[in-house]
């Protein structure tokens, strides 16, 4: 059962879309009319099943990336959900690319009133460029999307964290094409955590007798809220290596990123081992493990992952503690990945497991 298309098959047609598809457009900037290349485009179909009571039943996503001429082609779904009373309810597009306001085909931000101008074939999506004024808060919370949308977007989480201390977001020039997202400008010191982690207490926690390149995690700037490792086996898989991530976050913030987490990385089981939370995470022979804590006034979350194939296994128990204990005496904030022997701090707040997305 498929449910009637809330838009129109052509923008110059009054004639319903077909929900299944396929669907195609190109995204262009508002200002310029010029297409806009490299932007993250992702199409959901979400399911229901019930007669009468109707609920959830899951939904398939696609995404693909706008072309030099800003084109994007949707195929048309093929995976219907099984059941006698199952349907597709609704279909979502979601636009979303450094620099602008990203577009949704449902609604419109910030006001968030019900978009009219999306088409199922040749849809114009005019995307407008990011203003002073805007919240990065509120525009995270409406974008929404799957894993691949929340990975592209994951930087707007550090301008969103200074949203909610309370502090100025400085203007960001949107990355461009082949370069590494630049980082948000600021006058304050860079969070350093070269210090946390050598190739010796790899070695001594993993058996790993190998060499690292160690270097930093690309795909985040540094700032001073943020920081990573990453320690490359020469000459292995990624699996034999072990990376590193840091945030600095006030509390309000610190939790939006540990349910960020929570949410996104896969078979991720709440353990409450370490901190004030934490959980687990694995994707194969990667496994990860996050935790939140209070410590001096601050809020930090963190993952240490590793490899667990060929005989190196990474756990990361003793180093971490090591960690934890020299981290709390200097008054800093890192994360450790096994707190062995180090009780928290008299007094400090507990973080409530996080509430299923």
């Amino acid at each position: 059962m498929i449910e009637s298309a809330p838009f129109p098959v052509r923008p110059d047609s009054v004639r319903p879309a077909d929900l299944l598809g396929p669907y195609d457009g190109i995204v262009l900037d508002a200002d310029s009319d010029r297409p806009i290349a490299g932007a993250t485009v992702a199409a959901t179909w979400a399911f229901e099943r019930g007669i009468g009571l109707r609920a959830p039943a899951g939904a398939h996503e696609f995404v693909t990336e706008t072309g030099a001429d800003g084109r994007y082609v949707i195929p048309k779904l093929d995976e219907l959900p099984g059941g006698a009373s199952a349907r597709v309810r609704r279909f979502t597009l979601i636009v979303y690319h450094r620099g602008h306001v990203a577009w949704r085909s449902d609604r419109l931000f910030p006001g968030r009133e019900a978009r009219r101008d999306f088409s199922q074939r040749g849809s114009r999506v005019r995307m407008e460029k990011w203003q002073a004024g805007l919240r990065h808060a509120e525009h995270v919370a409406f974008l929404g999307g799957g894993s691949r949308v929340r990975n592209v977007s994951t930087w707007e989480l550090q301008a969103a964290a200074l949203e909610l201390e309370g502090q100025q977001v400085p203007a960001v020039a949107p990355a461009r094409e082949g370069e590494p997202a630049p980082a948000i400008a600021t006058t304050a010191v860079p969070l350093d955590v070269s210090k946390l982690l050598t190739d010796e207490e790899i070695r001594g926690v993993t058996g790993y007798v190998g060499k690292f390149e160690d270097g930093r995690l690309t795909d985040l700037p540094t700032t001073e809220f943020y920081d990573s490792r990453h320690f490359k086996a020469v000459g292995k898989t990624e699996n034999y290596d072990v990376g590193l991530r840091v945030w600095r976050l006030g509390t309000a913030a610190a939790e939006v990123q540990y349910r960020k987490l929570m949410s996104t990385l896969p078979e991720a089981k709440t353990t409450d081992e370490v901190g004030d939370a934490s959980f687990r995470a694995r994707s194969g022979g990667i496994a990860a493990l996050i935790e939140a804590r209070f410590d001096g006034g601050e809020f930090a979350v963190g993952d240490a992952h590793g490899g667990e194939t060929g005989g190196c296994r990474f756990d990361g128990e003793a180093h971490f503690a090591e960690v934890t204990e020299e981290l709390r005496v200097g008054g800093e904030i890192g994360l450790p990945a096994q707190d062995v022997g180090v009780e928290p701090a008299p007094g400090r707040p507990r973080l409530p497991p996080p509430r299923p997305s």
